[in-house]
This record gives C-alpha cells, structure tokens and sequence, in this order.
C-alpha cells in the first residue's frame, strides 16, 4: 500500500469514477485504474462496486476510507516539513 494509491482511492470515492479522478489529480485513467488495481491486489479484497451509473464503494472501501483520510491527515504536516 503506496500513499499515492491511497490518494487515488479517496479521489474515486470522492468523485465516484476513475475519469473525474484522474482529471482532478492531473493523471491519466490509466495511471488511476493501475493504482486502483495495484491497491486492490495488495488488499486482497474489491474497494469499489462497479455498477451501470459508476462506482461505489464496496464494504472494503467503506470500511478503508476512514483509515484512508486519518493517513494523509498525518502524512501532510511530513510533505509541509
């Protein structure tokens, strides 16, 4: 688990699809869809529910985003420093 692959998660969730995503982190689909990926095989479990309107999250990623926002809250006063 990569702290870019965490950002990238809480910016799907947030925007609810990998596009938006990947516009509001000045990446490409594919750079955000191979983090996604690489987080979710590192986990071992799905984050987020693919469905016809876009992305949810799944039980995984609700149960990881919490944990996801309190690790860039203590990793940003490190990037200021």
């Amino acid at each position: 688990m990569e702290i870019d692959q965490i950002e990238t998660f809480l910016a799907v969730g947030t925007f609810g699809g990998f596009r938006r995503a990947a516009e509001a982190l000045r990446l490409s689909q594919p750079a955000v869809s191979a983090r996604i990926k690489a987080l979710e095989q590192s986990l071992g479990v799905a984050l987020f529910e693919r469905r016809q309107g876009g992305l949810a999250l799944a039980a995984a990623g609700r149960a990881l985003r919490p944990h996801a926002e309190q690790l860039l809250r203590a990793v940003a006063p490190a990037r200021q420093a």
